[in-house]
This record gives structure tokens, C-alpha cells and sequence, in this order.
């Protein structure tokens, strides 16, 4: 009976993240993402990930949570407020900007998580078209992170366990902070946009296509 209710709970979950509308959009509107651009600033800080090492252990996907910045005054902002936070780089519809050296860990979501994870940050869209570029470009940035420190893709999202996380997970399963994006963004573009909420679950099997694609 169980093994039935537990098939059951999986089969539901694959047929959800089978039917997102935004990632059906993505491939019928043949979205393609950017490639990622390098404008290192040599301000950050420079801090090995923990146990001494320059390999991150997963990516963490953010939104701003400002509806009205965009990519290039939010990096402004950042440079000027780094020593409050900083991520490696920022994604909107037209851009993949990698701002801060990969090699050396950021300050996203505070302890633990900071020494772990290559974290970016994606600028709030307002078109249905946009969203779904910016979608596309975020996770095939996650999928290029895994495939360039030679990381398996792994959902952390709902066991804590993995290397693709949302900082809500990191808050949830590791603290250091009390954020839940991009889960209130996703959802609230999904249903402006697309009839439907958009979930980390649906994201990440964007992001295995984009790897399996690399």
C-alpha cells in the first residue's frame, strides 16, 4: 500500500513538472539562452569555498525582489554594497553577467551557505516573453556551473540534499537566512503570465535539458 501511495506521489510529481506551461513555451518559441558574459570586478573579496578549496559544491538561484531594477543598476548597486552581500553573477532576458570570479565564494545567503555555493541573482521581468527567456538563461547558467566544476545535477530543494538549491532551501534546510526566493516570484509570474504557478521543480527540469544539452 505504501509503495503504491509513494509511486503515486511520484508519478503526480513528474506529470507536474512535465506539463509546465513555461517550459513548453520555451521550447515550441525555440528560446535559446545568452551566453555568459565575464565582467569580473576586482573589488570582491577573494575567500576559498570551505575546506580550503576553489570548487563550489552547487548553485543557488535568487531573484531581487525589486520590481523595478534593472540588470545593469542592480550590479551598480552591488559593486557600491558588496560588503553587505554580493552573488557571482545576474540574469535577465538578454544577459547572463558573471560580475564575481566563480573560484572564490560570495555572500548570498549567509552561513553556512555562503562557503558552498556559486550564487546568482535574476532581475524581476514583466512579459510573458521575458520571464521565459530569463527562465531559460538562469537555468542553463545553473547547468553550466555543474558541467564546469563537474557537478552532477542533484534537487536539493525538497530534501536538503543536492547540488541546485533556492536560497528558501538554503534558509530552510541550512539557515543563515530567512528568504524564500525565487518561490513567491516564480509562482506569481507563472500565473500572471502562464495560467500557472511555476515551481523550483519544473525549473530544475529545465536545467536538466539545458545540462543534458551542454
Amino acid at each position: 500500500m505504501v509503495t503504491i501511495l509513494v509511486s503515486v506521489l511520484m508519478l503526480g510529481s513528474v506529470n507536474s513538472q512535465a506539463s509546465s506551461k513555461v517550459n513548453n513555451y520555451i521550447a515550441s518559441h525555440n528560446i535559446s539562452h545568452n551566453q555568459v558574459s565575464s565582467k569580473i570586478w576586482g573589488g570582491f573579496p577573494h575567500y576559498k569555498y570551505r575546506h580550503g578549496k576553489n570548487k563550489p559544491e552547487g548553485v543557488v538561484v535568487h531573484e531581487t525582489g525589486n520590481s523595478h531594477s534593472t540588470i545593469f543598476g542592480e550590479i551598480a548597486y552591488m559593486k557600491k554594497n558588496y560588503r553587505n552581500a554580493f552573488v557571482h553573477t545576474f540574469v535577465d532576458d538578454d544577459h547572463i553577467i558573471n560580475i564575481a570570479s566563480t573560484k572564490y565564494l560570495c555572500w548570498g545567503v549567509g552561513y553556512p551557505g555562503n562557503a558552498r555555493f556559486v550564487q546568482f541573482e535574476q532581475v524581476e521581468m514583466h512579459s510573458k516573453k521575458s520571464f521565459a527567456g530569463e527562465v531559460e538563461n538562469a537555468a542553463y547558467y545553473t547547468a553550466y556551473i555543474l558541467h564546469k566544476y563537474h557537478l552532477k545535477p542533484n534537487d536539493a530543494v525538497y530534501d536538503g540534499h543536492g547540488t541546485v538549491w533556492s536560497h528558501g532551501a538554503v534558509a530552510h534546510y541550512l539557515g543563515g537566512s530567512d528568504h524564500t526566493d525565487p518561490k513567491g516570484y516564480y509562482a506569481n509570474r507563472g500565473k500572471k503570465y502562464f495560467h500557472q504557478s511555476y515551481t523550483m521543480a519544473q525549473f530544475y527540469q529545465l536545467v536538466l535539458t539545458n545540462y543534458h544539452n551542454l
